[in-house]
């Protein structure tokens, strides 16, 4: 179905699960609570950054793959390749802005003392990240999209399946790796 040249497209598809699972095992869970995210982010301060550094290169693989599945499968499913890649770069997108304000958590948090470091996290929740945290789902809706995109392009019910079951899996796992 897919010529060998874009095998690219596929791998990236196929490592970012893995890569997500390695940045949820070696980012500590932090709860919601900001004065408790700023005690776990200078206690462990290397496995944030390593961890927030991991979902960010597993959201761009994800991006890659869906742009990938999207172009293979648009002759034979347009309109739903093209909604698919859409709304899932898109939610991609946010969840990689919410990443990337995360990624300055812990320099918050060392570069302050605690109280003034929780009042900033605080703010930083309640607002940028608060307001387009429910876009994030239009990529899982768009990843889904594509999955039936293959199935409509002629691929198993089974593997369309996968592909729809894996974009909110994956989403579960992103929106689960940062909150307790």
């Amino acid at each position: 179905m897919f010529p060998k040249s874009t095998n690219a497209g596929a791998l990236a598809l196929l490592a970012t699960p893995i890569v997500v699972i390695a940045a949820v095992l070696i980012q500590p869970t932090l709860s919601g609570d900001a004065s408790t995210q700023v005690t776990a982010l200078t206690s462990h301060h290397q496995a944030m950054i390593t961890g927030l550094t991991l979902s960010i290169i597993a959201l761009v693989l994800l991006i890659a793959g869906t742009l990938w599945l999207a172009l293979a499968l648009a002759p034979r499913a347009p309109r739903l390749a093209i909604a698919g890649a859409v709304l899932g770069v898109f939610g991609a997108l946010v969840v990689l802005f919410e990443n990337s304000i995360a990624v300055t958590a812990p320099a918050i948090a060392s570069g302050l003392g605690h109280a003034q470091a929780t009042a900033m996290l605080e703010r930083v929740h309640s607002g940028a990240i608060a307001a387009v945290e429910p876009l994030a789902l239009l990529g899982d809706i768009g990843v889904a999209l594509l999955g039936i995109a293959a199935l409509k392009a002629g691929a198993p019910r089974w593997a369309a399946a996968a592909i729809a079951v894996g974009a909110l899996g994956e989403g579960a796992g992103f929106a689960t790796s940062t909150k307790a």
